[in-house]
C-alpha cells in the first residue's frame, strides 16, 4: 500500500523494484484523474497537493513504458515531477518552488522545496501505511480509492473527503474514521497547499508487504 523511506530521485528505481513495463493508455485530460488513472494502471500510491493539479492537464501517455518512465511522460509541461518514496509509492512535487507558487516575505523559500515536501509526503504515506495496517478491514492490497484530507497546523488530519469509492461501505466508512484524528509526527511545512490527495489502488500483499512492518512488531510482541 502505502511505502515510507527515503526519497529516490524521479527516474531511478531501488534496486528491490520491478522493472517491468506495463501498458499505459492514459489521454491527455484533468491532471487530477489521470494522475488516478496511473495509479491504477502502474498500482502505485500517489499522494500530492490537490491545489497544484488545479487547472493543470497531463499529457498523453500511451505505449509500453515502465512506471517511472510513464509517469515523466504524464507531468511534461506541468511544472511537477514525481519522487519515489518507495518501492511502490510515489509523491508528486513542484519542479522548483516556483512552479508551486510565488514566493513570498512569508513564506520561507527553503519549506517549498520539493524535497522537503516530498519527505514530508513520506512521512504522511507512513503514517496512513500503518493506520491502515493495524486495522484487518483496512489492510491494503483488495481496493482502490482516492481521498482528500486537511492536515491541521497541529499535524492532526482534521478533514477528509472520498473522491472515489469502494464499493464497500464499512471500508468506506472505516477509512475516513481511521484518517480523521490522526496524528502526522510532524507539522506540515510552509508553502504546502491543502487538501492532499491520495490514490491506493490495489496489489497483491504477497507481493508487496505493505504491512511487513506492523506484522514484525506485533509477531515480536507476542513472542514477548
Amino acid at each position: 500500500m502505502l511505502g515510507a523511506g527515503a526519497d529516490y530521485a524521479m527516474g531511478q528505481e531501488s534496486p528491490n523494484a520491478s522493472a517491468a513495463r506495463i501498458t499505459f493508455d492514459i489521454p491527455s485530460q484533468a491532471l487530477t484523474s489521470a494522475l488516478e488513472s496511473y495509479g491504477a494502471t502502474a498500482r502505485r500510491e500517489v499522494l500530492y497537493d490537490a491545489r497544484l493539479a488545479t487547472g493543470r492537464r497531463s499529457s498523453e501517455v500511451r505505449g509500453v513504458f515502465a512506471p517511472t518512465e510513464a509517469l515523466q511522460i504524464l507531468l511534461d509541461g506541468t511544472g511537477l515531477v514525481g519522487r519515489l518514496t518507495s518501492e511502490n509509492a510515489l509523491v508528486v512535487v513542484p519542479s522548483s518552488p516556483a512552479a508551486g507558487q510565488p514566493t513570498t516575505p512569508d513564506v520561507d523559500a527553503r519549506k517549498g522545496d520539493p524535497v522537503i515536501r516530498a519527505r514530508y509526503y513520506a512521512q504522511v504515506q507512513e503514517r496512513v501505511r500503518d493506520a491502515f495496517c493495524r486495522d484487518s478491514l483496512l489492510r491494503p492490497g483488495r481496493y482502490r480509492i482516492a481521498v482528500q484530507f486537511w492536515i491541521a497546523p497541529t499535524g492532526s488530519v482534521q478533514q477528509t473527503r472520498l473522491l472515489s469509492k469502494t464499493g464497500d461501505a464499512r471500508v468506506d466508512s472505516a477509512i475516513e474514521t481511521t484518517l480523521r484524528g490522526l496524528r502526522i509526527k510532524e507539522t506540515p511545512p510552509q508553502g504546502i497547499s491543502q487538501p492532499l490527495t491520495m490514490v491506493v489502488a490495489p496489489r497483491p500483499p504477497e507481493q508487496t508487504r505493505d504491512c511487513a512492518g506492523i506484522d514484525a512488531i506485533r509477531t515480536s510482541g507476542e513472542a514477548n
